[in-house]
């Protein structure tokens, strides 16, 4: 019977990906799960897991440190699932858009902890051959996007819609799980356009980097990243944002932050994430609309 746990320990991440690579979908449970109650990571699934497990690597290890106990790193298959496990409290800490984390704030009570310095870019990109020189170009065609509620989705829906094309009517919308796939797939022709983050776009490898052009650039975001933490970690809040803060300073914490491309880390701040809650009316609308 296939096993259907959620976490993954960085101590397995072989197996893992081995169970990946063969066509799991669930992640492989940890042989330290003798321990009760290690802390769980969550993070947003903006990449294949497989990345997400390698990148964020070093932030597991400094919690893992900060707080003295085992800590694992969880996902979920889409940003819905994702929210909906964070509202039922499976993970002690999170890595999250910034819509995500406003309503995780709101709604569950998570505490801000800090965020990547560097702006979300959202970008409509096209195969660098393509026909299309503007966005009205796009009428009656397909576009990809990794998740419709991912936040610089919904900025660029957004920004798309206020120039006249709206999903559904004007143009068809395809989604492709990640923003690679995404891009892998307008390649293929499977879709005119597709919408991607600038600073995930960045780190992908050069055979599809060099092989688009920008269409649109949409306003740009708050953060690509925001990492807060349940209310039940309120005592060691103040660690663990001193960790955090701490962490750009330090040589695995300056290769994770080049690697992710998120610059650097400073305060989140009550008053930040409330400036996010137009994108969370953009999330509900688009929620509706699905």
């Amino acid at each position: 019977m296939p096993v259907d746990p959620r976490y993954l320990h960085r101590r397995n991440c072989l197996a893992w990906l081995a169970a990946f690579s063969a066509g799991s979908s669930v992640f492989a449970q940890s042989s330290a799960s003798s321990d009760p109650s290690p802390i769980v990571f969550g993070m947003v699934p903006y990449l294949p897991v497989q990345q997400l497990v390698r990148l964020y690597e070093p932030v597991v290890n400094l919690f893992e440190r900060t707080l003295s106990k085992p800590s694992r790193l969880a996902s979920a298959p889409d940003f819905e699932q994702f929210i909906e496990r964070a509202r039922r409290g499976e993970f002690d800490l999170v890595g999250a858009s910034p819509h995500v984390a406003r309503i995780l704030h709101r709604e569950a009570g998570f505490l801000p902890l800090v965020r990547a310095t560097a702006p979300l870019e959202p970008l409509l990109i096209v195969p660098l051959d393509s026909p299309i020189k503007r966005l009205q170009d796009l009428q009656q065609q397909a576009v990809l996007m990794a998740d419709p509620f991912a936040v610089h989705a919904l900025i660029a829906l957004r920004e798309m819609r206020d120039q006249g094309l709206v999903p559904g009517r004007d143009f068809k919308l395809l989604v492709a799980g990640t923003q690679r796939n995404a891009v892998q797939r307008m390649l293929k022709g499977d879709a005119a356009a597709a919408v991607g983050s600038a600073s995930t776009l960045g780190i992908l490898p050069a055979e599809l980097s060099g092989r688009f052009r920008v269409l649109l650039r949409a306003p740009k975001g708050l953060t690509p990243m925001a990492y807060m933490a349940h209310p039940r970690l309120r005592p060691q809040l103040g660690r663990l944002k001193q960790a955090l803060l701490a962490f750009p300073a330090t040589p695995e914490g300056q290769a994770m932050l080049k690697a992710a491309q998120h610059d650097g880390l400073v305060t989140l701040t009550d008053a930040e994430l409330a400036s996010v809650d137009p994108l969370v009316v953009e999330f509900y609308k688009q929620r509706g609309a699905a």
